[in-house]
Parts: structure tokens; C-alpha cells; sequence
């Protein structure tokens, strides 16, 4: 996995691929590892598949909680919702050690690292970039890992013998609230408005999960009229919510959220080529 570096967000990942076989990117979000509602069975699991087959792993932000820090606003009941391995006092320190402990394995696998409002949060309260400190401590140990922004872009190139194809992402980590009607469905067309030479377009943030695919019209460098899918996708989370008993997202009426995140499946059939998007679940 070869990824580079254009812009701070704007990055090329290059991925050769065999004959005949198809390939995927594991995309994920608002993973929130080191809380205790993380579902770290499912994040193995998902993580090993890709291991297993040589996919690509992309995460847009909040990879961090980090919700248990002194200054943080969200932080309830100091140690509360802090898993007992990190209560320290070098907290942070503990939780960016662990995330590297387990990122290790699929070093070679792991593509951009966006940010997060979690990660952006640590940074202006506490002074210190979380994202950018894991992300080092990857690099430093092999991996081609590069720390996205809270949105950039992604060309992901499939390189199939002397056959060369690639993809365009934006990807933006989310704003705005938890949309409990339209779940944020209504931004898409926005969305592609906005950034209109985007072959998959993704946001997360608010823990709701959909594929949306829509399908587009553009002029190629021929000026031949051609018909395409833009997959549009929110990512979901891997953070339960619990019981309702308490905590910050019980206190913001925030409903169970859909677990996992999405394979996005590229292939060829008759010579051409075709994406398709799959939950993971």
C-alpha cells in the first residue's frame, strides 16, 4: 500500500491488485477505541478480514474518546466512563499507546487517519495533537499511514498488471446535529453539488449509517457523455450507546446507533470496471 502526501488533505493511495481478483477498502468511523462502549470484537474482526485479504483501511476520525480528560466538558463524572487501564496520570499517553498496541498488526494496511471532533477537541483543550502523535508512532514503525484533516480527499488507485484505475473520495468527519428524522440523508445532494468530481463522498460524526447511491452524468476528456454511480455514505460507529442510563449521548437524546462500517468492493467484469458497497457488520 503505497500512500502519499499532496496536500495536508489531499493524498493518493495506490494498491496493486491480481488478476481477476477484486479488492476492498475497509472504511470506517467514530470508532472511539478507547471508550468503554467501544465494540472492540466487531473492530477485530472487521480489521482481521482485511488482514487476511490485503485491504485497504481508511478511518474518518474519532478513532479517539478521549472524553475523560480534565478539561473536557463531557466528562461527567471524572473516571466514570474510563476504562481502568487508563486511569493515569499520563491518561492521554496511556490511550494513544494502547491504539498504537493494536494498529500495529495492520500497519501495512492503514491508508489516511482523518480527524475528528474528539481529536480536535483534545487538541485545543490539552495542546496536543492525538491524532498526529499515533500516527507518528506508526510511521515510525513501517507504516505508509498519513494524517488526514477533519475533510480532504483520497484518489485511490487500482493498478491491475499494466491496467490502472482509480477513484475519487471526499471526506468530511460531520457537523451539525443528529438529524433523528432525516438521519442527514438531505445533505447529498448537497454534497454532490458541492463536490462534483467525487466518486464516493463520506461523512460521519453523527453515528447514523446509510449507503446512498446516486447516479450522475459527466462529460469525459472526449466529451462523450457517460453515466455514473456516486456512492454517498455515513459511517455509523462502532460506540454502543448502553442502556440510556446516563452519559453525554443519553443527555442529548442521542438513539442506538448502527455498529460497524462499510466494504467498498472494487472489481472488473467484461473489462470494465465497477464499485459496490457492502456494511460491515
Amino acid at each position: 500500500m503505497q500512500v502519499t502526501e499532496h496536500a495536508r488533505n489531499i493524498h493518493n493511495v495506490l494498491q496493486k491488485v491480481r488478476p481477476s481478483e477484486p479488492t476492498s477498502i475497509l472504511v470506517v468511523s467514530d470508532v472511539h477505541y478507547d471508550s468503554k462502549k467501544c465494540d472492540r470484537k466487531m473492530l477485530k474482526r472487521h480489521f482481521d478480514t482485511a488482514l487476511e485479504n490485503d485491504y485497504a483501511i481508511f478511518c474518518n476520525g474519532d478513532w479517539f474518546d478521549l472524553m475523560g480528560g480534565k478539561y473536557d466538558p463531557r466528562n461527567n463524572l471524572p473516571g466514570t466512563d474510563v476504562l481502568p487501564e487508563y486511569r493515569g496520570d499520563n491518561y492521554i499517553d496511556l490511550v494513544i499507546e494502547d491504539s498504537f498496541q493494536f494498529l500495529d498488526r495492520y500497519k501495512h494496511l492503514l491508508t489516511v487517519w482523518g480527524q475528528g471532533n474528539h481529536e480536535t477537541s483534545v487538541t485545543k483543550r490539552m495542546h496536543t495533537n492525538p491524532m498526529k502523535r499515533l500516527v507518528q508512532m506508526l510511521q515510525h514503525a513501517g507504516s505508509n499511514v498519513q494524517m488526514g484533516g477533519y475533510s480532504g480527499y483520497i484518489r485511490w488507485q487500482f493498478q491491475r498488471q499494466n491496467e490502472m484505475h482509480s477513484y475519487l473520495m471526499h471526506y468530511h468527519h460531520g457537523y451539525g446535529g443528529n438529524a433523528k428524522r432525516s438521519k442527514g440523508i438531505l445533505s447529498a445532494d448537497i454534497d454532490s453539488m458541492q463536490h462534483p468530481d467525487a466518486d464516493i463522498i463520506v461523512r460521519g460524526h453523527d453515528h447514523n449509517k446509510w449507503h446512498l447511491p446516486l447516479t450522475v452524468e459527466r462529460i469525459s476528456n472526449q466529451l462523450k457523455a457517460k453515466i455514473t454511480k456516486v456512492h454517498h455514505l455515513r459511517t455509523g460507529s462502532y460506540k454502543e450507546l448502553g442502556d440510556g442510563f446516563g452519559g453525554w449521548e443519553t443527555q442529548k437524546g442521542f438513539g442506538q446507533p448502527t455498529i460497524g462500517g462499510w466494504w467498498i468492493d472494487i472489481y472488473t467484469r467484461g473489462g470494465k470496471w465497477f464499485s459496490t458497497v457492502r456494511e460491515a457488520d
